[in-house]
This record gives C-alpha cells, sequence and structure tokens, in this order.
C-alpha cells in the first residue's frame, strides 16, 4: 500500500538520522580555529620555513669551510721555512714615527711613508653567529694591536661587492667611516678598488686585480697581476707626501698591457721544491700554514723587494704586510679580493 510504505521510508529515515546524532555524540568535539589560533598556525609554518631555510643556509656554509679547507688542504704552495732548519728571521725595518697616525683617514688612503718601511699587519676573519655567509674582516697593526680597517661582503649583490670602513663594527655606506669599496666581476677573477666617492657620488679607481688559471688548478699557485697608481714623489724636501696619479680605467689599461701610469705588480713565482713536494715561498716566518691565498707581490723586475704580502696563520687568522707606495686602503683590498671565491681559478 502506497501510504504504508512512505510510513516505513520515514521511519527508516528517522533511524538513520538517530544513528548519525549517536555518532556525533561519540566524536569528539569539533569547533573553528580563532583567528589568533590561526596567526599561531601561520606562525608555525613560518617557522617550519624558517628552520628549512637555516639548514639551507648551514648547508652552504658547511659547503663554503669545506670548499675552503680542501683548496688549501690539497695547495702545493708552502713556507720555506717549513722545510728548512734555520734561526728566526729578523723583523724587517720599520719607523712608527714615520706613520701619520693622527689622521686615520690620510694614513690609510695616502702611500706608505718610505721612511717607515715595512708595515706588519694581522687580518681576523668573523664566521659566528650571523657573519657565517658574510664575514667580517679586521685589520690591526701589530705594533701595539691598533685597530686600522674593517670589511664585510655586502649581500644582495650579483657580484662580490666588499665594504671598507675605518671604524670597527661601522659598515654602512653613507657612513664618515667609509673609505672606499672593492667589485668583482661574475666569476671572481677580476677585481677593482674604489674610494668612497664624493658629495655627487663620483667615485675614483684606485688598483685592479686579475687572477688567471694555471694547468694544476687548485693545486698549483693562483696567478694574481695587480695595479695601484704610479706616485708622484715630492721634489719639496718640506712636504714628504707622496701623491698617487689619477688614473682612469686601471683594469682597461692592465690588459691593454700599458702600465706607464701604473705601479704594475705579479705574485712572486713559487719555486719547485722535490724535497717536501710542494712549490715554496720563502715568508720569513710570517705565514705558518699552507694556502691557495698566500701571495707575495713584486715587481717583475725587481723580485726581491717585496710590496705586499698575505697570508694564512691559523683557521681565521692572516698575517699582511705591506710598504711603499702601497696604501694600508689598497692592500686591505687586494688581501680580500684573495679571500672571494673565484669560478675559473679554484
Amino acid at each position: 500500500h502506497p501510504q504504508r510504505s512512505r510510513r516505513k521510508e520515514h521511519y527508516q529515515e528517522e533511524e538513520e538520522e538517530e544513528e548519525y546524532r549517536a555518532r556525533r555524540r561519540q566524536s569528539p568535539p569539533q569547533r573553528r580555529m580563532s583567528r589568533d589560533e590561526e596567526e599561531e598556525d601561520d606562525d608555525d609554518e613560518a617557522d617550519l620555513d624558517d628552520v628549512f631555510q637555516q639548514e639551507q643556509d648551514h648547508a652552504e656554509e658547511e659547503d663554503e669551510e669545506e670548499r675552503e679547507e680542501k683548496d688549501d688542504r690539497y695547495s702545493n704552495v708552502q713556507n720555506l721555512d717549513e722545510c728548512a732548519e734555520s734561526k728566526e728571521p729578523p723583523a724587517p725595518d720599520f719607523d712608527i714615527t714615520a706613520l701619520p697616525l693622527h689622521d686615520m683617514r690620510t694614513f690609510l688612503t695616502n702611500p706608505c711613508p718610505r721612511a717607515a718601511g715595512v708595515v706588519q699587519c694581522y687580518i681576523k676573519r668573523n664566521r659566528s653567529g650571523v657573519s657565517k655567509l658574510f664575514p667580517e674582516y679586521y685589520v690591526y697593526m701589530k705594533e701595539g694591536d691598533r685597530f686600522l680597517m674593517c670589511s664585510k661582503k655586502r649581500p644582495n649583490n650579483k657580484t662580490s661587492n666588499y665594504l671598507i670602513s675605518m671604524a670597527e663594527h661601522d659598515l654602512k655606506r653613507n657612513s664618515k667611516n667609509y673609505i672606499g669599496k672593492l667589485r668583482a666581476n661574475f666569476a671572481g677573477t677580476e677585481f677593482q678598488i674604489y674610494d668612497a666617492g664624493d658629495d655627487h657620488d663620483s667615485r675614483t679607481e684606485l688598483g685592479a686585480v686579475i687572477y688567471t688559471s694555471n694547468v694544476l688548478g687548485s693545486r698549483g699557485p693562483r696567478k694574481m697581476q695587480v695595479a695601484v697608481p704610479k706616485i708622484i714623489e715630492q721634489q719639496d724636501a718640506k712636504n714628504s707626501d707622496d701623491t698617487p696619479c689619477i688614473v682612469s680605467d686601471i683594469l682597461g689599461k692592465m690588459k691593454a698591457h700599458d702600465y706607464s701610469q701604473l705601479v704594475y705588480t705579479i705574485n712572486k713565482p713559487p719555486r719547485w721544491n722535490e724535497q717536501v713536494g710542494a712549490y715554496v715561498l720563502n715568508f720569513n716566518g710570517r705565514v705558518t700554514m699552507a694556502s691557495v691565498k698566500n701571495f707575495q707581490l713584486v715587481q717583475p723586475d725587481e723580485q726581491e723587494s717585496i710590496l705586499l704580502q698575505f697570508g694564512r696563520v691559523g683557521k681565521d687568522e692572516f698575517t699582511m704586510d705591506f710598504q711603499w707606495p702601497m696604501t694600508p686602503f689598497a692592500a686591505f683590498a687586494i688581501t680580500l679580493s684573495s679571500f672571494d671565491s673565484k669560478i675559473a681559478c679554484d
């Protein structure tokens, strides 16, 4: 009968609804998250993203450190003192009274006075905490542990770009302590040194560095060419300040082999030592660890006079010694170029 069928369907629907309500009573209560809870949940997801990014950054840091250690471990450039039994060499001539330390900007940006002799410095690298990916470098004079300069590789640049300051922990480009920068090409094989610029942001090129690979790759010494402006020596005895020439496009002149206005230097070629199975250089006790970063800059026709020497003495400590006609600022910028990764050389 039609009416009886409809009642049966109605009873079945009521039974199904009762079963559904019973299951709902047995299950835990469900509710919508509040706005605060939703934001907290989003924060958790953001924290996970941060953790993932930190893990990626940490992996990159480890890769960079492993690459550096590998380069230095397999480097065949060693200090001659390690394989020669000799007394500690005497310190080079140095007269601190010849340095104009009362005016640090003048001292750092002008040629080291001849009368000062060899200025011995050391560099400390900070790779702890937030400085892991972009280390900070601090230069101190050996005499009195006097701070001179600091630098840091700037983030968010397509090529390596190092800002150099004459005040500790002040690495702002608009600071009065900013004295210049070092800029690289994409491959990290060419570097240009610039001053801080004037009020119109017009910068002067103060030097250039070119790295070339060799047939031995990272197992052999890097080849360096470095040029800074030639010095105009004052004839007036009352005015002992030497002034560098103003040279435009130093890098271009180097590539064109036009050195007429430049002090052109190369890294002193190490000699092969069969006894230790390595290339060796005599750093006179100032360098104690083998590293592809170690170098000595000399003029091609006067290789006994070392104008700038740089080398490793610890995991994050290095020495830097320079003399006339190098400026302290240019010397530091040149050593920073040695720290930078070189796709075509390493």
